[in-house]
């Protein structure tokens, strides 16, 4: 399956990848206006999607004609293929009861993250 990739700028430049520095700059009021800026590319992205049905006729085009042309992705897993649960099976026996907590409660709550108790940052 193909997708869109839009790159924004949303952290520190030069910041060394998988790092603390990069969770802390994450949440600065720099990274929350790149975020913010990104978010609306997107949504303006799939309007532009949604609207104009042409450019979904010429990305697929793209994706059959140039991307694929070529090569062709062979799944390593069949459609038969069923996931392998009995390999965390006791893991998952030892934990479950404790992860019941964080579970989604929809009739009490209205978001996730409501439910955790946390509050989103704001740019005032």
């Amino acid at each position: 399956m193909h997708t869109i990739t839009l790159l924004y700028p949303s952290n520190l430049p030069g910041l060394p990848g998988h790092h603390w520095a990069n969770a802390v700059a994450m949440a600065t009021p720099l990274a929350h206006k790149g975020a913010t800026a990104g978010a609306k590319v997107q949504a303006m992205t799939m309007l532009d999607l949604l609207l104009r049905p042409e450019l979904v006729a010429q990305a697929w085009s793209y994706f059959r004609d140039v991307q694929t042309r070529d090569t062709k992705y062979t799944p390593l897993i069949g459609p038969k293929d069923a996931p392998a649960i009995w390999l965390n099976r006791e893991t998952m026996e030892r934990y479950r009861p404790e992860m019941r907590k964080y579970y989604f409660d929809a009739a009490r709550y209205k978001s996730y993250l409501e439910q955790l108790g946390v509050t989103y940052p704001t740019v005032r």
